[in-house]
């Protein structure tokens, strides 16, 4: 059992992060959209372009490059949302996110890191988010059905906006 679900992982993932994504384009505010928009165009797409385009595992070889640059763009879309939302979970998306980076950090740092270490760390991250995501969304539905429309954004400080 734990072998299959090792095998299909990765598609189950992309398969749920596709339909959260249709779920939270229906019926999520800006900061939820915001958040899987940011969440399928760092770790589905890229996946599955390297996966269409056969160009290895992207963690791994000669364009491990290009996935350090996603995962650190993405870090700053996550900051960014988080910084604005009028809500708690993106700053915790952008705390993992963080640890993802940390992750690219250390293996260029030290010669010796366990690859299962490694992609634990930089891609292990990207399943607490997609919870977290899952998360948002629902409590944005119940606090909507209990109260009504809310600010998605925070409100900007006196004499800045």
């Amino acid at each position: 059992m734990l072998e299959l679900f090792n095998t299909y992982r990765g598609d189950a993932q992309h398969i749920v992060s596709v339909v959260l994504a249709l779920a939270i384009w229906r019926w999520g505010a800006a900061p939820e959209r915001w958040s899987i928009a940011l969440f399928i165009a760092a770790m589905v797409v890229p996946v599955k372009l390297f996966d269409w385009f056969d160009l290895g595992n992207p963690a791994f070889g000669p364009l491990a490059w290009l996935y350090i640059a996603i995962d650190m763009l993405a870090g700053a879309g996550f900051v960014a949302v988080a910084l604005r939302a009028n809500r708690n979970y993106p700053l915790w998306l952008a705390g993992f996110q963080l640890v993802a980076i940390s992750a690219h950090a250390v293996k260029g740092m030290v010669d010796a890191v366990s690859p299962l270490s490694y992609l634990i760390l930089a891609t292990g991250t990207s399943y607490c988010q997609l919870l977290l995501i899952l998360a948002g969304f629902i409590r944005h539905l119940i606090r909507e059905r209990q109260f009504g429309p809310y600010r998605e954004w925070r409100a900007p400080l006196p004499g800045t906006g």
